[in-house]
């Protein structure tokens, strides 16, 4: 009951503020927790009571979007953060259908994996942010080299987490689960699928005592906090979509 209320009580908070005053990097997790209360009330409508009309959570998520729209178009950015933004967008697309979003997030990814007319695919970076993008044009565009390239990353990253290393922890589990999600299921052998099941069961464990931390040193400092707050809220809102599947699917 505590996440709940706290995650009310940032949600509201969140109606004021402008997104275009954080630094654009910061804005993914947002953006996704925005995406994540949009799919809630589309699929529950009645907790439009909770959470305004889907319209205007709509608007709220595109707000980010657009940014990123002209960002993602920035040449001179660094490959790891232009790879977040289409990514990004390649995610708005799957709730809205809106096909700009598209467009202008594939255009922007085979920029980034395409240096110089090349025809074979080229990884700037070997970050979370390039394996989502891979997954994305995967499931986009049936590339079949993009779902390769993502399970090797998957797999080198699936080997460093087994450490105590927790850096971009949460962005390389936002990466696996879509691995998983939108291409393991297609591409891999069935042992590396069970392998694959296995090593997500064990990561998920740090996955939730990395949140728990979070959630709780932004509950301790709010504000004065270094804690991301973008995730606490997109960590907020995957814990209360779970529960409010949990609650409605038992009344059905």
């Amino acid at each position: 009951m505590m996440e709940k209320g706290l995650f009310y009580d940032l949600y509201d908070r969140l109606r004021e503020v402008n997104f275009r005053s954080y630094s654009p990097d910061k804005l993914s997790a947002y953006l996704h927790g925005y995406l994540t209360v949009y799919a809630m009330v589309r699929i529950y409508p009645w907790l439009e009571t909770e959470f305004g009309v889907l319209y205007d959570i709509h608007e709220r998520a595109k707000e980010i979007a657009r940014w990123y729209e002209v960002l993602v178009q920035k040449k001179e950015l660094p490959a790891n953060f232009r790879a977040g933004y289409a990514a990004d967008l390649m995610d708005v697309y799957r709730l809205y259908s809106d096909l700009d979003f598209l467009e202008k997030g594939v255009d922007a990814a085979y920029d980034i994996l395409t240096p110089w007319g090349s025809q074979k695919l080229v990884l700037p970076c070997r970050t979370s942010n390039i394996c989502r993008l891979l997954c994305n044009c995967y499931y986009f565009t049936g590339d079949a080299e993009c779902g390769e390239l993502a399970g090797k990353l998957v797999t080198e990253a699936l080997g460093y987490t087994r450490g105590n290393h927790r850096g971009d922890l949460l962005g390389w589990w936002d990466a696996i689960c879509l691995y998983d999600n939108v291409v393991g299921l297609m591409e891999l052998p069935i042992e590396e699928q069970e392998r694959l099941k296995e090593e997500r069961v064990r990561l998920a464990v740090r996955v939730r005592q990395v949140e728990d931390d979070m959630i709780e040193q932004f509950v301790r400092m709010g504000e004065v906090s270094s804690v991301d707050v973008g995730q606490v809220f997109y960590i907020l809102a995957k814990r209360e979509f779970v529960a409010c599947n949990e609650k409605y699917e038992k009344k059905e």
